[in-house]
């Protein structure tokens, strides 16, 4: 079996490094130098292919954009990633996965799919790296999208019970890899272990700030008044009776909501 995954994993540069020892003659370069842009070159393959297996081909059929794909896809599939750091998948880890699952926007062949990136994950070939800058790129345009990718991650690495210090070094590699702050960690970890974890999904500090308008070194008072400022703008009731409609009204509802869980993650981290 360890024989079968070295192959699997490092057959396009095998093949690309051999293809680039022939190829070198009649090119008229170095051995050396042939082999070596073969070996780079199957390297891109290997990638390629395996990345398609988490965002790519994988999810035919099932009707998702781009964005999508990348969002569930690394989700399923880092989320198996964290579930066997420990060298074994527990039962509250699968169900803590299943929740998930059931919460993203798939249908029946949607959620076996995303099973089965989810086994994938499980594999210490598997992609990370490369999938998690794809998220960063995405979170970039939707920066909702991560916080949920965050929050799911978190739940599976504490499905039984406080993350030790091998799978807190994990998160926080995760973390770093998607561009956000471990202070943003830390101030999770800190809730879950004063018991105020909660499942609604909390913005990120970063964006937090950029709900409110502020930077990170706004003082109490200027974030303050900045989440005043802004959940007047954004209140539902302000546009009851004034003509707008209910997709409107759901929408400055939503707003609200983000608005109320960014200053609140402010506060926790501040400690005020």
């Amino acid at each position: 079996m360890q024989l079968y995954r070295i192959i699997q994993n490092w057959l396009g540069r095998i093949l690309g490094a051999l293809a680039g020892g022939l190829a070198a003659g009649p090119l008229g370069i170095a051995l050396w130098l042939g082999i070596v842009l073969g070996f780079l070159a199957g390297y891109g393959v290997d990638v390629w292919v395996r990345v398609t297996q988490v965002v790519g081909l994988v999810w035919s059929r099932c009707g998702l954009g781009f964005d999508q794909r990348v969002f569930i896809g690394t989700t399923a599939m880092v989320m198996g990633y964290v579930a066997k750091h420990d060298g074994r998948v527990s039962e509250a880890e699968i169900s803590a996965a299943r929740r998930v699952l059931n919460e993203l926007p798939l249908d029946e062949l949607g959620r076996k799919r995303a099973i089965t990136v989810f086994n994938r994950g499980k594999d210490p070939g598997a992609p990370l790296r490369w999938i998690l800058l794809m998220l960063r790129t995405v979170g970039r345009r939707r920066p909702e999208e991560l916080a949920r990718f965050l929050d799911f991650q978190l739940r599976v690495a504490a499905a039984d019970g406080l993350p030790d210090a091998g799978r807190e070094k994990l998160l926080r590699w995760i973390w770093r890899h998607v561009g956000v702050s471990g202070v943003d960690l830390d101030a999770r970890l800190d809730g879950m272990r004063r018991g105020k974890l909660n499942r609604t999904v909390r913005p990120t500090i970063d964006h937090a700030y950029k709900l409110l308008g502020v930077s990170r070194n706004a003082s109490s008072e200027q974030v303050r008044k900045a989440y005043r400022r802004a959940i007047s703008k954004s209140h539902p009731d302000r546009m009851v009776g004034n003509g707008h409609s209910e997709q409107e009204i759901e929408e400055a509802s939503e707003r609200t909501r983000q608005i109320r869980a960014a200053y609140e993650a402010i506060r926790e981290v501040r400690g005020s």
